[in-house]
């Protein structure tokens, strides 16, 4: 029975570890005001904790996608098409993740992600 309760004591704090280190990692790209400049050592960390927020919450694009077209159309259409794009931008946003964590150092659209991507993170609207 101790087993039992260490190994999920052992896992509840391996998830929390796991849970601080993405949110200690993505906690740059949202740092605003003045003190916070665009640097080299800031743009690379922003790359990386994007990177990561797109590769954990890729899969959020799917109900998103479904939910948008539901309101746009009706329920049945909007399920269909709505998980079509919901599929697609999910794996557009799992492979431009990859590719930003895997050159994060290296600034490869410095910084212009509204280039090859809608918004930075999926569950986050851009505000003009």
């Amino acid at each position: 029975m101790q087993a039992v309760s260490r190994r999920v004591a052992f896992r509840s704090l391996l998830g929390g570890l796991v849970v601080l280190l993405t949110v200690a990692l993505t906690a740059p790209a949202f740092a605003t005001g003045p003190l916070y400049t665009t640097t080299y050592p800031s743009k690379i960390t922003n790359k990386l904790g994007r990177g990561l927020g797109n590769i954990l919450f890729c899969w959020v694009e799917i109900p998103l996608e479904i939910n948008e077209e539901i309101q746009n159309t009706d329920p049945v259409t909007g399920t269909v098409v709505g998980l079509g794009k919901g599929v697609f931008y999910t794996g557009q946003r799992l492979v431009l993740g990859t590719v930003d964590v895997v050159t994060f150092p290296v600034d490869i659209y410095g910084n212009n992600f509204q280039s090859v991507q809608r918004t930075e993170f999926p569950f986050i609207d851009e505000v003009d």
